[in-house]
């Protein structure tokens, strides 16, 4: 079963039901930690998909993994929900298993030589240890996907990369020597949940997806603006330079060209 879910406190409720027997899944980008940026948030989804497809479509997996990845390190950190990190915490008193499981690749990026380190740091800065659950379950790279930068698990974090979550989750059970009766994954992207749930039935584990779309909903900070959008993907296109939000607004509002072009938005939330 899968289900969209757009405050803790639900999913608080859906959890009470976890028993020892139980893995919950963290996805972390979305669910955990978001960006601040205007061109990673949700509600900039559609924008952001059409802007890449027509200027950016030809371009090798590398280069694009290059160039997101620049985006995700030069960015400010934040979490979803202040409330999260606690949530996490209680799962373990009740000694309740988790993990996070992750797009981000082992592949070093910019400045960061060990992204699985640097996601491990970040997530410990907002408080969240996910190594408490597994305490003696040593590091590994998960060389049998192949390839020069396999998935790897390190601290509670599986980094997939470009290998299906599905598979990087069997992959961990079969490692950590565990057959969970159940599997809770939260994801704020669909497909990874049916990607997911599909194994899990294969595996006859039972199986809650819970979209969880928080994140969608949190108030901008900055308004939307197509012209700064622009702007940044045109220069990390062109120099594979991110600029933050903060500069770009001081560029272009400068410019004579400068137009905000905000979003209607029906009801505002807060963080």
């Amino acid at each position: 079963m899968i289900i969209v879910i757009d405050t803790l406190d639900d999913i608080e409720q859906k959890l009470k039901g976890a028993d020892g027997n139980t893995l919950v899944v963290f996805d972390c980008d979305e669910v955990l930690t978001t960006l601040s940026e205007q061109v990673w948030q949700a509600r900039n989804h559609d924008f952001l998909v059409k802007w890449c497809t027509e200027n950016i479509s030809n371009f090798s997996e590398d280069v694009l993994y290059e160039l997101v990845t620049s985006i995700l390190v030069s960015s400010k950190n934040l979490l979803v929900n202040q409330r999260m990190p606690e949530l996490v915490e209680n799962l373990r008193g009740r000694n309740i298993k988790s993990v996070v499981l992750t797009a981000l690749s082992t592949q070093p990026i910019a400045s960061i030589m060990d992204p699985m380190a640097w996601r491990i740091s970040t997530l410990e800065s907002f408080g969240y240890n996910f190594k408490m659950f597994w305490p003696s379950l040593l590091d590994r790279y998960f060389k049998e996907f192949g390839g020069e930068y396999p998935p790897a698990y390190g601290s509670g974090v599986i980094c997939c990369g470009s290998i299906p979550k599905s598979r990087c989750l069997m992959a961990f059970l079969a490692y950590a020597n565990i057959a969970p009766d159940r599997v809770i994954f939260i994801d704020d992207k669909i497909e990874n949940l049916e990607d997911v749930k599909e194994q899990c039935d294969l595996a006859k584990i039972k199986f809650l997806g819970i979209r969880y779309t928080e994140s969608h909903k949190l108030t901008p900070t900055i308004p939307f603006c197509a012209n700064k959008i622009r702007c940044q993907l045109t220069t990390l296109k062109e120099k594979s330079i991110w600029i933050p939000d903060s500069d770009i607004e001081k560029i272009l509002a400068s410019s004579p060209k400068f137009e905000y072009q905000q979003q209607p938005q029906k009801k505002k939330y807060q963080r």
